[in-house]
């Protein structure tokens, strides 16, 4: 009996062994779906020209991954590729107004893509898209406003990929421009976008409990945030665009 147990009690250590070194398997490079919330800090001494371009704090901004398709067969994904899209809220709200004023607008315009430097993350789960096409709309002046060119350029675009944390974590550098204002920021994103923004009796305002992973009905929350709770220690309420955004990326993006 004894040597019965000590058997089982031998089997435990090596399979306790051998659940610990396992590692959760590797996937594809890929983005949260859904909107991710950005925020924007300014470079230092990056603004060219005169204007308002080095005022922006961040928004809500719409990554999509996909395969295209293989240039053999139109019908098969390429799955050895992957590209990226980027849209801003920014720009999908100009195109927005655009369009409800009876202009034609490219819905390309509005749009950021590059490709993935590879379809898997690399040693330390970071997927990369180096470089994106320029996402430009110009607008002609209208009762409501004067003419306006807005244009966004995407570089550096990197996501944190694990099976754990599936593409929720993004980092960025960004070079706006507005007529003829120039101005680059470092971006940080998170998804899903959450809004931690109030109404205090027609006061906007902030609640940051609203970012809070974890439900509690005693406070009349009965979800969560949606947000990752293994996040929950690096996310904040941002006062100035009123999103739940990260205070530092994952030391693999820093």
């Amino acid at each position: 009996m004894k040597r019965t147990y000590g058997m089982q009690a031998g089997l435990m250590v090596v399979l306790a062994a051998l659940i610990a070194s396992c590692e959760q398997p590797k996937i594809n490079c890929t983005v949260a779906h859904g909107g991710f919330a950005a925020k924007y800090t300014l470079k230092p001494g990056s603004k060219v020209g005169e204007g308002d371009c080095d005022t922006l704090r961040g928004e809500v901004i719409g990554m999509e991954k996909y395969n295209p398709s293989s240039a053999k067969d139109r019908e098969v994904q390429d799955l050895e590729r992957a590209l990226l899209y980027i849209r801003t809220t920014g720009l999908g709200a100009l195109a927005t107004e655009a369009q409800g004023a009876g202009l034609e607008v490219d819905g390309g315009d509005v749009l950021s893509m590059g490709e993935f430097t590879s379809v898997d993350p690399d040693d330390n789960d970071v997927c990369t898209v180096p470089s994106l096409s320029a996402a430009e709309l110009s607008l002609p002046a209208s009762d409501e406003r004067p003419a306006t060119n807005i244009r966004y350029e995407w570089s550096n675009v990197r996501v944190y990929v694990t099976a754990a944390l599936p593409g929720t974590q993004m980092t960025a550098d960004l070079t706006y421009t507005k007529d003829g204002c120039t101005a680059s920021y470092s971006v940080v994103g998170l998804a899903p976008a959450v809004s931690c923004g109030v109404d205090n009796m027609g006061e906007p305002g902030i609640d940051p409990s609203l970012c809070d992973p974890q439900a509690d009905p005693k406070a009349g929350r009965l979800t969560g945030s949606g947000i990752n709770p293994d996040l929950e220690e690096r996310v904040t309420c941002d006062p100035e665009t009123a999103l739940c955004v990260l205070e530092t990326p994952p030391e693999a993006l820093r």
